[in-house]
């Protein structure tokens, strides 16, 4: 009797293939506020699960950690699936959002990536994991863009491909509510030369002044070299003085005594 007991027992956990994963106590949360760009309009920055599964299946040596990205619907199709066989594959990016998943896979790493950090990590280092960040999408299961201004929810778990019967073996809480940016509409954007402030409407009225100033002294440096350069005649001044006179002797007089006068009897 106590046989038959032990094979019912087998039989419920494993030849239905159903089991419980491990509840890890662990919310994963978005980075800090003084990471730029935690929450844009496609992607998300988690924190990483550092030693969350570490006590978790710890004889499993192939063991992944997955990120599962829900909608409002994702949540309760993941949990409706996670008890039985999974296969990650047929739970991809595609099929959560142009199907009827509502749900995905991705970001599969192996679980000792994730372990505690050592004791000479920086305080202030932050460890984080961007959720969409992946372009171009290359494989089933890649990180690809969230859609713009969605709002979702995120669960790290613990997956072992070695077992042919329940393989989720771990997981954590769901992430509370992430709400992702919307894109503005350029007709709502509000040029800001429609809201001048006092401030700025002296300082363009004082820059204006200047430049009619400036205008001003360049055009009275201009007249002025116009009429000193008008002033000037085109001709060459007549020469008076006798000093600047030259005397000349023509050649055929030289010989001629009587025709010419001698020096001092002029």
């Amino acid at each position: 009797m106590k046989s038959l007991v032990q094979v019912v027992l087998l039989c419920t956990l494993c030849g239905g293939g159903y089991g419980v994963p491990e509840n890890v106590p662990y919310t994963p949360e978005i980075v800090p506020i003084r990471v730029p760009g935690r929450i844009t309009q496609t992607t998300a920055t988690l924190e990483l699960p550092l030693c969350v599964f570490d006590n978790v299946e710890t004889i499993c040596r192939n063991c992944k950690v997955w990120l599962v990205v829900a909608n409002d619907t994702g949540v309760s199709g993941f949990d409706s699936i996670k008890n039985g066989i999974v296969n990650p594959s047929q739970h991809t990016y595609q099929n959560a959002f142009m199907g009827t998943d509502g749900f995905y896979f991705t970001v599969k790493t192996r679980r000792d990536t994730y372990g505690c950090p050592t004791t000479t990590a920086s305080t202030t280092q932050i460890f984080a994991l961007r959720v969409g960040s992946e372009v171009p999408c290359r494989s089933p299961n890649c990180n690809a863009p969230l859609p713009t201004g969605g709002m979702f929810r995120m669960k790290y778990i613990l997956f072992n491909p070695d077992i042919q019967t329940a393989n989720v073996v771990g997981e954590t809480r769901w992430t509370s509510q992430i709400k992702l940016l919307n894109a503005r509409d350029p007709n709502d954007i509000v040029s800001s030369s429609g809201r001048r402030t006092g401030g700025m409407v002296v300082i363009t009225t004082i820059l204006a002044i200047l430049l009619f100033l400036l205008l001003a002294l360049f055009a009275a440096m201009l007249a002025m070299f116009c009429c000193k350069k008008s002033s000037k005649s085109d001709f060459p001044e007549s020469i008076t003085t006798i000093g600047s006179l030259r005397k000349y002797n023509t050649h055929n007089l030289q010989h001629k005594r009587d025709l010419v006068t001698p020096k001092g009897k002029i």
